[in-house]
């Protein structure tokens, strides 16, 4: 199992596991080698009898297997590897045993604390490298919104404290460099991925400690303990990120800074305030980035940039590349404007049950989320109706199983995956201009929908430049702010039934004579004539882009 991330020194990540979790032993080539990969060295791996292809990680953790087997492997690297694709070093709980065949390898060895759990070990050699460095010198700028143990290092030189960041499960995911000799028992077993001890663990949560940091947004005191022989700590709950008072926040984690060889500043709760924000914004987006292979299928679908190899995606995920494909598009449709948290978390629930739906009618579907929108590609795709009618049940067990209503256009034929990103941009013009409109049908097509999306285009386009906006119109605006007049109302209604003084009235239950008046009086006002197809033309234009712009009042939308 291989991790890939960016190359940084060794002495770098050596820095920021610290002594606590590891202790160098022998670097044959220095301590300034670069390593930018890891993996495990597990009773699987083959010993290798020829040299290889390529390089090899540049990390190995010796898990599961024997000192006498990773000294046999070593050999073998020694005998078979050539020098510029062997390892650049090997972390190992059997080090001294092993001295001599790293040094004859060339691989620096780093001696594992015996307590330390492996999957911790490489989850957080696998966050240092992907970061691209270790806690920082007192001199150095941390990145902060991407490095947690940069964040550790502040924190502790702020504080004067020893910082512990984990994750809601209590995993640790950083921590600050320091002196054994300051860390109490607890601080010493959560660097090395253990548990406190169980009394102390049930002390805090007798005292209500966990409570208050899931519960309040500031600091908790947590005194020493002499059975424990634990020292003082203050903590704080990591949140995620948002406006307080929207909804609940998620706890993503909590800050833990336990006091020293010296007293904690007094400055410290406002120090663990400003990191807790920090951290959650790490946390989040380290949630929510895609994998690699959600990124890729994005690329697919024309996000960050596109530019995929659509042969290799095609071998990757074992789709066809080419023939006739379908892209559908789906989007939420509501009522009444809704916040954005609310409308993103209802499209990702809704988007694990659309991969089963999609999963079973094709199985070689590929099917992502890009911003609030779901999208589904069929591959080798030749009937139109049948994703139709998927699509359409698709919404309604949404709709009635989940309360989530959604609206969809398909794009089809398209032309293989290299269309992808093309019908992509179809389905969106489409949602942009149908996914909200009270009537519109709830699967629908760019050829179905032409004159819907083209008059939103040419609307909104004339909105957006103000030297196609006719100022005759503000002029009646105008006048009826000031005199309550209705004339804009009168004629929009007017020219909505062609010119039909009666039944326009009706619509505006007023006396077909009034209705007479106002459009002469409209029409005195901006000097418009009527019975001139080019002046009606322009002037129905105008009131549609007013309209559009215009929120209807209350009632109405009610």
């Amino acid at each position: 199992m291989k991790s890939v991330n960016q190359f940084i020194p060794l002495s770098e990540l050596l820095s920021a596991l610290t002594s606590s979790v590891v202790t160098l032993v022998d670097t044959p080539e220095g301590d300034d080698v670069m390593v930018g990969s890891v993996a495990f060295l597990d009773p699987d791996d083959p010993v290798p009898e020829a040299a290889p292809a390529q390089p090899l990680p540049e990390l190995y953790l010796q898990v599961g297997v024997s000192d006498a087997d990773a000294a046999h492997w070593l050999r073998e690297l020694t005998r078979h590897c050539p020098a510029r694709y062997r390892p650049r070093a090997l972390f190992s709980k059997g080090a001294e045993e092993l001295r001599e065949a790293a040094r004859a390898a060339g691989l620096a060895l780093i001696a594992v604390h015996p307590h330390a759990r492996w999957e911790m070990v490489h989850a957080l050699v696998g966050r240092i490298i992907g970061q691209g460095g270790g806690p920082l010198t007192v001199t150095a700028t941390p990145a902060l919104d991407t490095d947690l143990f940069g964040l550790a290092a502040s924190v502790a030189e702020s504080t004067h404290g020893l910082v512990t960041i984990e994750d809601d499960q209590s995993r640790v995911l950083a921590y600050s460099a320091d002196s054994s000799a300051c860390a109490d028992a607890v601080r010493r077993l959560s660097v090395l991925g253990r548990q406190g001890p169980p009394g102390y663990l049930h002390w805090l949560q007798r005292e209500g400690i966990f409570d208050r940091l899931r519960n309040t947004g500031d600091t908790v005191e947590v005194p020493a303990q002499l059975e424990w022989e634990t020292k003082r700590r203050i903590a704080i709950g990591i949140r995620e990120p948002g406006v307080p008072g929207i909804r609940p926040r998620t706890v993503l984690g909590t800050i833990w800074v336990q006091e020293g060889a010296e007293p904690l500043r007094s400055d410290s709760p406002r120090v663990l305030r400003g990191a807790a924000s920090i951290a959650a914004r790490v946390i989040w987006r380290t949630r929510h980035a895609p994998t690699t292979d959600a990124l890729l299928i994005q690329r697919l679908f024309g996000a960050h940039g596109g530019d995929v190899d659509v042969a290799a995606f095609a071998e990757t995920f074992g789709v066809a590349a080419d023939g006739r494909a379908a892209v559908v598009g789906f989007a939420r449709h509501t009522d009444e404007p809704e916040p954005a948290h609310r409308t993103h978390d209802a499209v990702h629930r809704g988007a694990v049950t659309l991969r089963l739906h999609a999963s079973a009618f094709r199985q070689d579907c590929v099917t992502t989320v890009i911003g609030d929108r779901l999208y589904v590609l069929f591959p080798e795709h030749h009937s139109a109706d049948r994703v139709t009618s998927w699509t359409r049940q698709v919404i309604e067990q949404l709709a009635d199983r989940s309360g989530l209503r959604l609206r969809a256009a398909i794009a089809s034929p398209v032309d293989g995956l290299a269309d992808a990103a093309r019908a992509r941009a179809e389905v969106d013009r489409v949602l942009d201009r149908t996914a909200d409109l009270p009537d519109a049908d709830t699967v629908t097509t760019l050829a179905h929908s032409r004159t819907t999306v083209l008059l939103a285009e040419i609307l909104t386009l004339i909105a957006d430049q103000p030297q196609l906006r006719d100022p005759r119109l503000d002029t009646l605006v105008a006048y009826d702010a000031k005199y309550s007049a209705d004339l804009l109302a009168s004629l929009d209604a007017y020219l909505a039934r062609h010119g039909d003084v009666r039944t326009a009235a009706t619509d505006l239950s007023i006396h077909p004579n009034t209705l007479r008046y106002r459009v002469r009086r409209a029409t005195q006002l901006m000097g418009l004539d009527l019975d001139s197809a080019p002046d009606r033309l322009l002037l129905e234009i105008q009131l549609a882009v007013h309209r559009s712009a215009t929120p209807p009042p209350a009632e109405t939308r009610n």
